[in-house]
């Protein structure tokens, strides 16, 4: 039973995911591009170190979130 409600909470987290992106691309498609091409211009160890850091954050939010609940 706890496996059902760890799976239900993941698919709820990837639904909101897709849910703010959605809204990002329909509200600013262009700013969209124009940070993609700003990405693409950064260099590989740039990049890594900017997904750990949003990593790092999001799994903040996550335990802050669930400590206060």
């Amino acid at each position: 039973r706890y496996w059902f409600a760890m799976i239900m909470s993941l698919v709820w987290g990837v639904g909101l995911v897709l849910l703010l992106e959605g809204i990002v691309y329909l509200a600013a498609p262009s700013l969209v591009e124009s940070v993609v091409k700003i990405v693409a211009k950064t260099s590989i160890q740039q990049r890594r170190m900017l997904g750990a850091s949003m990593a790092l954050a999001g799994s903040s939010i996550l335990y802050v979130v669930k400590f206060l609940s």
